[in-house]
């Protein structure tokens, strides 16, 4: 397994490395374009800037088809990104090994920070944004503590619009695919209003997208494809505002709005068990408990009537994708609608600049079901100690003393209660609203760069999540266990030996946060190093009060309110140098910390006697990172690589569990974590000729739990250090990319030919951290991914005035079947998950003038 690992990444390593070999003939006086970047709070050029950046720019987003942030999975080393379970927006963002949050609760903040236009996106459940009109997105790998704050220990993904133009023109296109896609979008811009000043004025522009298309499995007890699991109904608008108010100051507004509508991804069964505890396992010589008791969801399924045609014939427990026929009861719609506002005021003062950004963001979220046992609708007998011997013969009945005689003719003829519960399904209502302020005031001279900056913010949420699960009970171990000799004869009379434990609870709960934060960096270019050497030192002081309030955690409201209210504050720094060895080769290292802050989770009860949550404290790294950004050959080839170690201290464990008390599924959050991250990372493009190019990046990252308190002892009541059995969450070691590009002028109206083809590998997730409590953790680990899409097209077609374009594209083009997430509901006895969509293709026209 490990020499297979470590060939991949050979491989990996010769084709990136080929990049900067195969670009070494003679060129031609063509290079490659200077990306700008605003990482540093401050316009630079890329290859200036001493942080692990990519940039992905608009003509790039716009050829690739990226439409959300999912869409940006492999596009950066050591950048990784999957959807959500129930909730259409969620976005898994994992970054160098440290991974956001996959639940979705309001109680844990991401490790990962979002920002649009920057303003910080507090939930993971709506970082699956949509892409509307984009400048670029730029990926900042590595802890942000200083410039962008807390949660972003693995690093950042900022998206940047585009800004309103000064002459009228019209963009839109309009594309058909596979699956019964479609979508059409278009932007106009309004031009400049106001007077014939030559700054003074007004722009403002309209976006306006729509796409949609069928569900890419068919769920037979759902006779309309646009219902399907997978289906989607986005529509997407945005206006923006860019005041000139003269030539040193200017307002931008935008505002942005999108809802989606649709069916979540098909979960699909699995894995199931047969009952019975699990064995203890040992560590360190000291043996702790696994998960408790499972369920026997196999012996039910072979026991229950399938209350559907064709149902029975999908319900057997499969790893390989049903892609073609799956059987879903409760797959209702989702929704996602969201809503924001930013209102950016910039004054040039001359010699320092300052910046206001105020942002306010609205996310509101409806899932009406969701299947999470993939079995269609089956009946089976439900358990109750009042019905345990329904239609068991007088003749055993007689030897129990409180069956009094005359009661056991009707007991014997009684039938069983039955249920058409499965194994588990779920709604949710949640609520979301944010507001934040930051000002920056910065400055440069000569020899000097500064930005100083304070920041405030404040969410409010809000969570409502029915929860009916079903854990199946055998019930012939009651017997064996409970009635001595009796016990084999009841066990060959027992009419219904899987019985269903039915249980209906609701998680309802509020929670507020609100954060505020100074900080200031410096870059500092002594004269006598020719300003070749820079030397970066910069700080942030940050305090969060974290509340939350639980009205109900189970079949019913709470006696008494569970409230939980808690401070933290952190001072986060970094330290970076910069130093150019020449005009194609820049050097740097920088020492750097993050936090993510402490939270509650709504799924945890108080002590006995008490009302009050206990909290989870925050997380801190410490990165060490050294790098070259590099240009060759008259700026024909672009190499950068990094090299880091992070020191993770405290990691916040995530862990399932069915709370037996409570009855709802949910998650245990506890610091038990002290963890090591050691990786690289490198990008490179090169144009080999006029016409084709290459380009790709590659990340591999070793990951070392050094401790993880999280296993509960047979005997004793400390934790026990689990490391030993641990995988990282929701990362892939080994990611690489590589795309061949080409373009070719024609002779036909100006019109030029582009195409592409980008390869990229992912190495399988695990979803859980161990086995220990989530049993089927191997099981559902997912799959590698090798991923082929391609796109050619016809472009800049002049038709008097206006310029047109035709692209054919195909997004995994073999077709591969990808297990990508799993959901672990061990307790309840089975786990299934999420496969990856199938292959789709299209084609897109468009139009400008």
């Amino acid at each position: 397994m490990k020499s297979m690992h470590l060939g991949k990444l050979s491989l990996a390593l010769l084709s990136s490395a080929s990049m900067a070999v195969i670009a070494t003939p003679a060129f031609a006086q063509v290079s490659l374009d200077e990306i700008v970047v605003t990482a540093q709070k401050r316009v630079e050029n890329l290859q200036d800037v001493p942080l692990a950046v990519s940039a992905i720019s608009a003509e790039k987003i716009e050829q690739l088809g990226i439409d959300s942030a999912q869409d940006l999975s492999g596009l950066a080393p050591n950048v990784t990104i999957i959807g959500g379970t129930t909730s259409l927006g969620a976005a898994v963002v994992s970054i160098r090994g440290i991974n956001s949050p996959a639940t979705e609760t309001f109680g844990i903040d991401t490790s990962n920070g979002i920002y649009i236009d920057g303003v910080y996106i507090a939930r993971s459940a709506a970082n699956g944004l949509d892409t509307l009109d984009l400048e670029r997105v730029e990926v900042l790998r590595g802890p942000q503590g200083t410039l962008f704050g807390r949660n972003t220990t693995g690093g950042a993904i900022s998206f940047i619009s585009k800004d309103p133009s000064e002459d009228f023109g019209v963009k839109a296109e309009f594309g058909i695919g596979n699956y019964g896609a479609w979508h059409g979008k278009g932007t106009v811009n309004f031009g400049k209003i106001g007077n014939d000043a030559e700054v003074a004025g007004l722009r403002t522009s309209l976006s306006y997208s729509h796409r949609q298309r069928d569900g890419v499995v068919d769920n037979i007890l759902e006779e309309d494809d646009s219902k399907d699991p997978g289906a989607r109904n986005t529509d997407s608008i945005r206006f923006a505002a860019l005041l000139d108010i003269d030539d040193t100051a200017s307002l931008r507004y935008i505002a942005d709005y999108s809802k989606v509508n649709g069916r979540a991804a098909a979960f699909q069964l699995t894995n199931a068990a047969n009952a019975g505890f699990r064995p203890n396992l040992e560590s360190n010589g000291v043996a702790f408990t696994q998960t408790q008791q499972q369920g026997s969801p196999l012996g039910a399924i072979a026991q229950a009537n399938f209350l559907q045609a064709g149902c029975a014939a999908l319900s057997a427990p499969l790893r390989d994708e049903r892609r073609e026929e799956i059987c879903l009861d409760k797959d209702g719609n989702a929704s996602e609608e969201v809503l924001g506002h930013s209102l950016v005021f910039t004054k040039d003062f001359g010699n320092a600049v300052l910046k206001s950004t105020t942002g306010y963001r609205q996310w509101d979220s409806i899932v009406e079901s969701s299947d999470l046992d993939g079995l269609g609708t089956i009946e089976s007998a439900v358990f109750s100690n009042a019905t345990l011997f329904n239609g068991m013969p007088e003749s055993l009945l007689q030897f129990i003393p409180s069956i009094p005689a005359a009661f056991r003719p009707f007991i014997a003829n009684a039938p069983l209660a039955t249920t058409t519960q499965g194994g588990f399904d779920t709604n949710n209502v949640r609520e979301h609203s944010q507001f934040s302020q930051e000002l920056e005031l910065s400055g440069n001279t000569d020899t000097l760069d500064w930005v100083v900056g304070a920041f405030y913010f404040k969410e409010d949420g809000t969570e409502r999540n029915p929860q009916n699960s079903g854990f199946t009970l055998d019930t012939n171990n009651i017997f064996l266990a409970n009635f001595g000799g009796l016990g084999p004869g009841f066990v060959a009379a027992n009419p219904a030996q899987y019985r269903t434990v039915v249980t209906q609870a609701i998680l309802d709960y509020q929670a507020e946060s609100e954060s505020k934060a100074v900080y200031g960096q410096f870059t500092f270019r002594p004269t006598s190093f020719d300003n070749r050497l820079s030397l970066t030192v910069g700080g942030r002081y940050t305090e969060d009060t974290k509340e939350l309030t639980k009205f109900q955690d189970g079949t019913a409201p709470l006696a008494q309110i569970n409230t939980g209210e808690d401070d933290f504050n952190k001072f986060t720094w970094n330290v970076m140098a910069g130093y150019d060895m020449s005009d194609e080769v820049n050097l740097y290292a920088r020492v750097a910390t993050g936090y993510r802050s402490g939270g509650f989770n709504a799924s945890d009860k108080p002590a006995s006697g008490s009302t009050t949550i206990g909290g989870f404290d925050e997380e801190t790294v410490t990165s060490y990172e050294a790098g070259f950004k590099s240009e060759f050959f008259d700026n024909r080839v672009r190499l950068n690589a990094a090299a880091y170690f992070n020191d993770y201290k405290d990691l916040v464990v995530v862990s399932p569990v069915n709370d037996p008390d409570s009855g709802t599924f949910g998650t245990r959050f506890n610091n038990a974590g002290s963890v090591e991250y050691l990786g690289f990372e490198i990008e490179g493009q090169a144009l080999i000729t006029d016409n084709f190019s290459i380009d790709g990046n590659l990340g591999y990252i070793d990951i070392d739990f050094k401790e993880l308190l999280a296993g509960t002892p047979v005997v004793g009541t400390a934790p026990v250090d689990i490391a030993q059995f641990v995988n990282p969450q929701y990362t892939s070691p080994l990611t690489y990319n590589l795309a061949a590009n080409w373009q070719q002028s024609l002779n036909w109206r100006g019109s030029e030919l582009k195409a592409r083809v980008g390869y990229t590998h992912e190495d399988g997730k695990y979803s859980f951290l161990s086995s220990i409590a989530s049993p089927f953790n191997e099981e559902i680990k997912g799959d590698d991914r090798d991923i082929v899409d391609a796109q050619i097209g016809i472009y800049d077609i002049d038709f008097g005035g206006s310029v047109a374009s035709v692209q054919f594209w195909g997004k995994n083009l073999t077709d591969s079947d990808d297990f990508v997430r799993g959901v672990d509901f061990g307790p309840l006895g089975y786990a299934g998950g999420y496969f990856a969509d199938p292959r789709t293709y299209g084609m897109t026209v468009g139009v400008q003038f």
